[in-house]
């Protein structure tokens, strides 16, 4: 049950988060076919009619030389009364798109469409009935108001759980976070995600570990009365917005900013986290959720010594967590690489250099199977709870 402060909060935010959008991409009406972006999360920048029934459709990044993550996102609409079936040739100005073409009728049911890869390109055929519209994008949609209603959903406890701006992005957009408060316990565990717009399926991993952790499982209850959380799941709403290919809003790739901390995004996340260890909490555990074109988690080195000069706390918690993960979800392919970059700005080098806590980046294949998404977050939850409890 939500609090009227809370129902007043969501509210709130969002608005600030509108699904509509005046965004249009350049020379994409045509006569018999219409290419659309007015929608959050929306990417397509300008259209060519090539042939009969034959469209090229052109993906630019927000910034030149950006990490080539070409994302696109768009409606299509049958101006006719008649069916009929289009090619679809999708370049790339940087790279070749990780992410295949998928479409879906306006519902959250997403289909894989079949398709050829060129030089930078993408091809695929698309059958549209009379006057109807369908969406196409390089993975499900998942936008600022889905993640806020989703944040909602999770409340179990409204006396310890409730859900809390930690501030604005650039543009304006809040950071909605869900804070689970124990009064008998000092240690928190961090999630994070969506630093990177289109690393969607790191998102439908962190979707399904916070339902499965807020959710009524009796193992799950017990250690929400041992663990405070806090969970951002969406830490760049206006990236997501736009549908940008990789940074924020101010051209910044946010996880390279953790050590200057000159985002507004990064400063909130920060100034919350420095002042809840001010307040006497301790961070246990923080997991920063991405996307990249195999599974592999990134730890810190077991050994690594934070500028602080506080050794890392339980050095080799984060092996033990990853090797029995591995060995719950058997067939799904696995890898970890440790790593310390103290001059990268990425989140786990920032959580390990100001708090002495162990970070680590979980990144799930651009084309992983959804279910195994699903096998592998439940199994670093239970893993996460057996190292911890």
């Amino acid at each position: 049950m939500l609090t009227l402060a809370n129902v007043a909060l969501l509210s709130q935010l969002a608005l600030q988060q509108p699904g509509e959008t005046d965004k249009k991409p350049e020379d994409c009406s045509f006569e018999q076919i219409e290419f659309t972006i007015n929608f959050a999360v929306g990417r397509l920048n300008h259209c060519e009619k090539t042939g009969d029934n034959q469209y090229k459709l052109f993906l630019e990044p927000e910034r030149e030389k950006i990490n080539p993550s070409p994302w696109y996102a768009f409606a299509v609409k049958n101006k006719t009364e008649t069916s009929q079936t289009i090619d679809i040739t999708l370049v790339a100005s940087e790279g070749v798109s990780r992410y295949k073409p998928k479409r879906s009728e306006g519902d959250d049911i997403w289909h894989a469409i079949p398709f050829s890869e060129g030089d930078g390109t993408l091809q695929f055929e698309l059958t549209l009935s009379g006057q109807t519209k369908e969406y196409i994008a390089g993975q499900e949609i998942i936008d600022n108001v889905h993640y806020i209603e989703w944040l909602s959903s999770l409340i179990k406890e409204p006396q310890q759980t409730e859900v809390i701006s930690l501030g604005v992005s650039s543009e304006g957009r809040n950071l909605a976070a869900l804070e689970h408060r124990v009064e008998s316990s000092d240690k928190w565990i961090i999630l994070i995600g969506r630093q990177h717009p289109p690393e969607v399926t790191g998102a439908l991993a962190l979707l399904h570990f916070g339902e499965l952790l807020f959710s009524d499982e009796p193992y799950v209850v017990k250690f929400r009365q041992k663990y405070n959380i806090l969970l951002v799941p969406n830490m760049n709403p206006d990236g997501v917005y736009h549908g940008n290919w990789r940074l924020t809003a101010a051209g910044i790739d946010m996880n390279r900013d953790w050590k200057n901390l000159t985002l507004p995004e990064t400063q909130a996340m920060a100034n919350y986290l420095k002042k809840l260890v001010k307040d006497g909490g301790k961070i246990e555990f923080a997991i920063d959720f991405h996307s990249t074109r195999k599974n592999v988690f990134y730890t810190m080195p077991e050994d690594y010594e934070p500028r602080s000069g506080v050794p890392l706390r339980n050095p080799q918690r984060v092996y033990n967590w990853i090797e029995e993960i591995e060995e719950l979800v058997g067939s799904v392919e696995l890898d970890y690489q440790p790593g310390a970059h103290p001059e990268s700005g990425v989140f786990k080098q920032f959580i390990a250099d100001e708090f002495a806590a162990h970070a680590v980046t979980y990144e799930v294949s651009d084309n992983e199977e959804r279910n195994n998404i699903k096998k592998v977050a439940e199994a670093a939850l239970i893993s996460l709870i057996n190292r911890l409890d």
